[in-house]
């Protein structure tokens, strides 16, 4: 199921800002949306060949059109998708990205 249209339009403008700032010459942040969910993702240059990048999925929004309600997901080593920890994982999208952003968890960022 495709983001309802309000919706669509808050992810690009909250995620779209989100990258754009915290994207730089070592780190290249980026977004994807695939039906009701957006994945974030992270790319960086290898450090034993920079001309080589990594990516790895760093969190994951999951809309539910039913409740209107965002739910936070992150991924695990193996790239697993794992639901956010806290209890706090429904709620707006605001809230979330605050919640990716302070990382309480460490679980985001390293």
């Amino acid at each position: 199921m495709a983001l309802p249209e309000i919706e669509l339009h808050r992810v690009i403008g909250l995620l779209g800002v989100f990258c754009e700032e915290r994207t730089g010459d070592a780190v290249l942040l980026e977004y994807a949306i695939r039906g009701n969910r957006v994945t974030l993702t992270e790319s960086r240059p290898l450090f034993i060949d920079p001309s080589v990048w990594n990516r790895v999925n760093v969190a994951q929004f999951e809309f539910d059109p039913e409740n209107r309600i965002w739910v936070l997901y992150w991924y695990d080593r193996r790239n697993r998708r794992q639901p956010y920890p806290t209890g706090r994982n429904r709620d707006t999208l605001e809230k979330l990205m605050v919640e990716l952003v302070n990382d309480p968890t460490g679980i985001f960022w390293d």
